[in-house]
C-alpha cells in the first residue's frame, strides 16, 4: 500500500528535481556565456597591459640612466618580470590560427626588447657608453614596433569580437527559448502530477460523502463503494462499507429485540400479577423465626430477623427521609447476612462518630454503596476481603467513607461515575446480580444532590489492585 504521504513526498521530490534541473541549466548557460565574454575581454586587457608595461620599462630605464636612482632600477626589474609573465600568457589566451605568425613575431619582439633593455642597463653600469647607447636605441625602436603590433593585434581582436558577439547573441537567444520551453514543460508535468494525485484523493472522498448523505437520509441499503486507490483511503472506504453493513445488521437486530421486549413486558406484567403480598411475607418470616427460636436454632432465628428487617426497610417509601442511624443499622443487617454466607472470607469494620447518627439522609443511601463495595470489590477475593465504614464530621460536613481492599477501578471509570454518564454495571461489565436494592451509585449521587441541593456530594479514590474508597460529603443540617 502506497500511503498518501508517500505519494505527496514523491511528487515534491520530482518537483524539486525538475525545478533544480531547469535552474541548473539556466545557471550553466549564463555561466558559459560569461566565461566566453570574460575570456574575450581578458585578451584586450592582456594586450593593453603589455603595451603599458613596455612603455613603463622604457621610462624606468631612461630614469635610472638619467638620475642613477636605485629605486628606478628596482622598478625597471619588477616591470620587466611582469612583462615576461604576460608574454607567457599570450600563447594560452590570444594565439589562434589567424594570428599565429603575427603573435610569434610579437613574442620575439618582446623577448628582444627585454634582452636589449638589460644589456643597455648593464653597459651603463660598466661605463660602456657606446654599447649602452646602441642597445638603448635598439630597445626604444623595438618598443615602438611592439606598440604598433599591439594596436594591430587589438584591431584584429575587435574584428573577431564582432563575429563572436553575433554568435553570443544567437546562443543567448537559444538559451532563452530553451529556458521558456523547460519552464513550460515543468508547469505541464507538475500540473498533470497534481491533477493525478488530487483526483486519487478527492474521488474516493466524494464517493464517501455521497454514501454518507444517503445514510443520513435513511437509505441504509446500497452497493458498496468501489475501491480504486491503494492508500489510506482504501482502508477508509472498506471500513465505511463494513460500517454500513454493521448498521443494517444492528437495525435488524434492534427490530428483533423490540419484538422480544414486547414479549418480556407481557411476561413481567404476568409476574407482577403473581407477586406475594409483602405483609404476608413479613408474617411468614416472623412465624418461621418464632418456630426456629422454639427449636433452639438461634443462628437461624438471627438470620431470619436480619432478612426481615432488611426487607421491611427496603420496601418502605424510598422518598421518605431517614436518619443516618437507621441507614447504619440497615447496613449492619445486610453485612450480617453476607457474613453468614461467606464466613471468615470477609470482614466488616465500623468507625462511627455517634454525634452524627441523628443527621437526616435519603433512604437507601449507604446500603447500595456497601453492596457495590462488596460485589465489585471483595466478593471475588478468596480470603481477606475487608470493608470499612467510617463516619466522622468536620466543621461544615458529615463525611461517610466506605473503603474496601478489592480490585479497584480505572480513573476513566471513576470519572464517568462522578459525571453520572452511566451506571457501574455498564462500566465494569459485571452484572450486579447480588444487589438487593437495584439502586446504583448514579442513583445515590443524584438523590443526595437533590436532597442537599449541592453538586459536590461524592468523591471516589481508587487504585487497581489496592481497593476503592467511596466518600459521601453531607451538609450539616
Amino acid at each position: 500500500m502506497i500511503r498518501i504521504r508517500t505519494k505527496l513526498l514523491i511528487y515534491f521530490i520530482i518537483l524539486v528535481v525538475l525545478v533544480n534541473g531547469v535552474a541548473f541549466f539556466v545557471y550553466d548557460s549564463s555561466e558559459k556565456i560569461m566565461k566566453e565574454y570574460n575570456r574575450s575581454f581578458g585578451r584586450f586587457l592582456l594586450l593593453n597591459e603589455i603595451a603599458q608595461q613596455t612603455n613603463t620599462v622604457v621610462e624606468k630605464m631612461n630614469a635610472y640612466i638619467v638620475k642613477k636612482d636605485p629605486m628606478f632600477q628596482q622598478e625597471f626589474i619588477t616591470t620587466s618580470n611582469e612583462l615576461r609573465k604576460n608574454k607567457k600568457k599570450l600563447q594560452q589566451e590570444i594565439e589562434t590560427q589567424s594570428n599565429f605568425v603575427t603573435l610569434g613575431n610579437y613574442e620575439n619582439m618582446l623577448e628582444s626588447f627585454l634582452e636589449d633593455s638589460y644589456i643597455a642597463i648593464h653597459a651603463f653600469e660598466t661605463g660602456d657608453i657606446n654599447q649602452y647607447a646602441t642597445y638603448f636605441n635598439e630597445a626604444t625602436n623595438v618598443a615602438n614596433f611592439i606598440q604598433e603590433t599591439t594596436m594591430s593585434l587589438i584591431d584584429q581582436e575587435l574584428t573577431n569580437y564582432q563575429s563572436f558577439f553575433k554568435q553570443l547573441k544567437k546562443r543567448n537567444h537559444y538559451y532563452r527559448l530553451s529556458t521558456i520551453f523547460l519552464l513550460g514543460s515543468l508547469l505541464i508535468i507538475c500540473g498533470i502530477l497534481a491533477l493525478y494525485i488530487s483526483r486519487g484523493i478527492t474521488r474516493p472522498i466524494a464517493r464517501l460523502s455521497q454514501a454518507a448523505r444517503e445514510i443520513s437520509a435513511g437509505r441504509l441499503t446500497g452497493r458498496d463503494i468501489e475501491v480504486t486507490s491503494k492508500d489510506e483511503l482504501r482502508l477508509l472506504t472498506e471500513t465505511f462499507n463494513q460500517m454500513r453493513r454493521n448498521i443494517v445488521g444492528l437495525v435488524n437486530e434492534i427490530k428483533d429485540k423490540s419484538e422480544l421486549d414486547t414479549l418480556l413486558k407481557e411476561m413481567e406484567l404476568k409476574s407482577l400479577q403473581n407477586q406475594i403480598n409483602p405483609h404476608f411475607l413479613f408474617n411468614t418470616l416472623n412465624n418461621i423465626s418464632k418456630m426456629a427460636y422454639l427449636e433452639d436454632a438461634h443462628e437461624t432465628t438471627r438470620l431470619i430477623e436480619a432478612v426481615s428487617t432488611l426487607l421491611r426497610y427496603n420496601l418502605e417509601d424510598i422518598d421518605k427521609p431517614s436518619t443516618l442511624k437507621d441507614e447504619v443499622n440497615c447496613v449492619k443487617e445486610y453485612f450480617y447476612i453476607q457474613q453468614t454466607r461467606f464466613g471468615d472470607r470477609i470482614s466488616f469494620k465500623t468507625v462511627i462518630d455517634e454525634r452524627c447518627m441523628h443527621a437526616n439522609i435519603p433512604r437507601l443511601t449507604l446500603q447500595p454503596i456497601v453492596e457495590n463495595a462488596f460485589i465489585h470489590g471483595v466478593e471475588s477475593k478468596e480470603e481477606g476481603g475487608r470493608i470499612t465504614l467510617t463516619i466522622y464530621q468536620t466543621k461544615d460536613q458529615i463525611v461517610i467513607e466506605v473503603a474496601d481492599d478489592g480490585n479497584g477501578m480505572e480513573q476513566s471509570i471513576i470519572s464517568q461515575l462522578l459525571k453520572g454518564e452511566t451506571n457501574e454495571q455498564r462500566l465494569t461489565g459485571k452484572r450486579a446480580t447480588g444487589h438487593s436494592t437495584g439502586i446504583g451509585v448514579k442513583n445515590v449521587m443524584k438523590r443526595l444532590q437533590l436532597f442537599y441541593q449541592q453538586k459536590d456530594v461524592m468523591d471516589i479514590e481508587s487504585k487497581l489492585g489496592e481497593g476503592t474508597v467511596f466518600r459521601l460529603k453531607l451538609k450539616k443540617g
